[in-house]
This record gives C-alpha cells, sequence and structure tokens, in this order.
C-alpha cells in the first residue's frame, strides 16, 4: 500500500508542483503558469471516467486481475511520459511551451485515473475494519511522494539539470510498478451495463439506497468535515513566511522535513485508531484533533514578534515554537487524513468502489476548493488569531455529524 500510494503521488507532484517551479524559475509568464496551474482540475472530474475502471481488466493485461491490470497499465506510460519530461521541457522564456504542457495533461488525466485504481484496490483489499491500516499506509507513502516529487527533484534539478531531474522521477515509478507485479489481486467481479449512462447512474443510485435515511448525513460530513484544514491550511505560509517573516529555509525544513515525518506517523496513529476503536469512534476523535491543531497557529501569532525574514537559531524560541505547532499539526492531519479516507472507502460497494469514491472524493475536493479560495478573503477581514481561532470553530459541525454518524445505521457493502 506504501508503493501503491507512492506511485500514486508522485506524478501528481510533477504535474501540478514542480512543472510550475521549472516555469517561474525561466520567468514564464504568470497567466501562462496559472494556466498550467489549472490541470489539477481534473482531479476532480475523475469520477466521469472511472466507472470503465470498474468494468473489467485493461484488454491484453487480463491474466493480471481487474485492479493490477490497470495499476500496471497506468504506470508504465506515466513513467515513459515522466521521462519524456526531459526532452520536451523549456529551456528558456521563449521556448515553446505546447509540447511540455500537452505532455503535462496527459499526466494529470493518468495520474488521476491511477488514483482511482488505487484507492478502489484499497476497498477491495481490505476489510472495513482494516482499512484504516491500508489508507494509513497508502497517506504515506503518497506523502513521501509528493516530498520526491518536490524537494528531491527540485533539489535534483539544481545539482543535475532539469532532465536528469525527471528522467530520476520516472526511475522512481519503478517501485510501484514492482508492487504491482508483487500484490495478489484482490477478490471481485466486475461490473457490466448496457451503456455508459447505466455505468455512471448505477453506482449512485446504489449507494443511495443502500444508505438510505443516512445519505443526508453523509453529504453534509464530505462537505464540511475537512472544513477547518481547508480553511487553515492555505493561509498557514502567509501567517509564518509574510506576516511573521520566518527564513524561508528554515520553514522548509521544518515543515517539509520534520513535518513530513509528522504526518507519516500521523497516519499510521490513524490507522491503528481505526483498528483499535472503528472507523466511527476515531472520525469523532479526528474531528476534534483537527480543529484543535489549528488553535496552534493562533497561539503562535500571538506568541511570535514579527522576525524580519531572519533565520533564527534551533534553540531559540520563535524556533521551537514553530516545530511545536509544525509538529502536531502534520501529526493530527495525517491522522484525520487516514481516518477519513478509510470512512469514505467503507462507504464504498465493492462492486463499484472505483467510481463511488471518486465520487465522494470529488465532491470533498470541490468544496475544498471554494474553502481554500474564502479563506483569504476571511483572513483579510480579521486577525490572525481570530482566524485561527475561526477555522477550529468551522470544525464543529464535523464534530457533530461525527458523533451522529454513530447512529446511522446502513448495510455493509
Amino acid at each position: 500500500m506504501a508503493a501503491l500510494g507512492f506511485a500514486s503521488g508522485l506524478p501528481y507532484a510533477i504535474a501540478n508542483e514542480t512543472s510550475t517551479v521549472l516555469l517561474a524559475e525561466l520567468r514564464i509568464e504568470r497567466s501562462t503558469i496559472g494556466l498550467l496551474g489549472a490541470i489539477g482540475t481534473l482531479y476532480s472530474f475523475k469520477f466521469l471516467w472511472s466507472p470503465l475502471v470498474d468494468a473489467g481488466p485493461v484488454p491484453g493485461l487480463a491474466a493480471l486481475g481487474r485492479r493490477r491490470s490497470w495499476l500496471l497499465a497506468l504506470q508504465v506510460p506515466l513513467a515513459i511520459l515522466i521521462g519524456s519530461l526531459a526532452f520536451v521541457a523549456p529551456t528558456s522564456a521563449a521556448a515553446p511551451l505546447a509540447g511540455f504542457a500537452a505532455m503535462l495533461v496527459v499526466i494529470a488525466f493518468l495520474s488521476a485515473t491511477l488514483d482511482i485504481v488505487v484507492n478502489a484496490w484499497t476497498v477491495d483489499r481490505f476489510p472495513p475494519r482494516e482499512l484504516g491500516i491500508g489508507s494509513s499506509m497508502s497517506v504515506g507513502g503518497y506523502r513521501i511522494a509528493l516530498l520526491v516529487g518536490g524537494a528531491a527533484a527540485m533539489q535534483c534539478a539544481a545539482t543535475f539539470g532539469w532532465s536528469a531531474a525527471f528522467i530520476a522521477m520516472a526511475a522512481c515509478l519503478g517501485v510501484g510498478i514492482v508492487a504491482t507485479l508483487l500484490a495478489e489481486e484482490p477478490e471481485g467481479e466486475p461490473t457490466t451495463h448496457a451503456n455508459y449512462a447505466a455505468s455512471l447512474v448505477s453506482p449512485i443510485v446504489e449507494l443511495v439506497g443502500r444508505l438510505g435515511p443516512g445519505l443526508l448525513l453523509v453529504a453534509a460530513m464530505v462537505l464540511l468535515f475537512r472544513l477547518p484544514d481547508q480553511l487553515g491550511a492555505v493561509m498557514q505560509k502567509s501567517l509564518l513566511l509574510d506576516t511573521l517573516g520566518y527564513e524561508k529555509a528554515q520553514y522548509g525544513i521544518i515543515r517539509n522535513g520534520v513535518g513530513l515525518a509528522a504526518t507519516i506517523v500521523g497516519s499510521l496513529l490513524g490507522g491503528a485508531l481505526v483498528a483499535r476503536f472503528g472507523i466511527i469512534r476515531a472520525l469523532v476523535g479526528g474531528a476534534v484533533l483537527q480543529a484543535v491543531s489549528n488553535l496552534g497557529f493562533a497561539w503562535i501569532a500571538v506568541t511570535i514578534e514579527p522576525l524580519g525574514g531572519v533565520a533564527q537559531p534551533w534553540t531559540s524560541w520563535p524556533a521551537i515554537a514553530l516545530l511545536c505547532v509544525g509538529c502536531v499539526e502534520n501529526l493530527c492531519g495525517g491522522a484525520v487524513a487516514t481516518v477519513f479516507v478509510a470512512w469514505l472507502m467503507s462507504l464504498c460497494d465493492r462492486r463499484h468502489a472505483a467510481t463511488q469514491y471518486a465520487i465522494l472524493s470529488g465532491a470533498m475536493a470541490f468544496t475544498g476548493g471554494i474553502a481554500s479560495g474564502a479563506s483569504g478573503f476571511i483572513a483579510e477581514r480579521t486577525t490572525w488569531p481570530a482566524f485561527f481561532c475561526w477555522t477550529a470553530v468551522a470544525g464543529i459541525p464535523g464534530i457533530a455529524l461525527a458523533a451522529a454518524a454513530a447512529f446511522v445505521r446502513r448495510r455493509a457493502p
């Protein structure tokens, strides 16, 4: 699961993060960079083609099984395409971008499809009580991939050039390919439908019918549960770098280095909570954790005086404060992400796992985009301590909904 999570996250980092760093380095027009950044919207619409993944194995690879055939059929071309970026990436602001942009679009499309398959494979492979373990390893691998595809790729580019960086990232996908070949195909039968419309509507009808009266609660959970993180995460950099003036390299070490380790530990903690207490009780605890962890940034906004972009000694109070707040926030974030993913997966019928999870996660991503966009307007109209206190208050609906979920009776898939 860690290897498949890594394979799922690496193309996302290349298509949505690393490529924009290259363009910014070449001083490409901001409007162009912004347009390429819109590639990320593909991930919100992956439910539209997810029925293909549920329908059956990839032709010619049926011997691997339904899920493994898709895993292999997607990772191999992704590795080739990422490696090919070395030959089409622009080397100056005047270089043509059409080929590079087109390749990024294809990578994003295949990457979004790979997300679908990895999530469906997890639902098929793990019983509900163990979904927390599976999702924790997947989330951990995904986070490592974001670091490798981001910070490690940029360091490689700074030392050996962008061509070498893209080739190295392509080679890293070998981890997921090997894992796919060694994995066992999970149980599950493909679904057959008369046409595309039926293949998209049938999973929705099945999910709605199975949830029954609990449908409104589930919909509210999907839309509101992650609200504290969705509101607060995008504004953390503005507080720490712009207002408080933490030095960028020091901030990067704490947030991307120590923070990554804390996130992985949090992911494992989330999996253990699901296994020990069950998904619902772990969900309630996660809702409390994500709300309370945001208060750390309200505290740091009150405690730290502006630093003027000067690096602080590691034993100084500003560095220690950021380290503590960052560790707590990443630890809680990793745990909450794991528990929530496990809960979403527990809602899916194995016959329609790819489509149903894509719909649920797509709805969450959509509201996350709205919340992130609104966060800046809210922050401009209040103080930083008040803003992060309000993000914690935004967690109250999630806590109440998670507690209410214990009383919703639904038939197991």
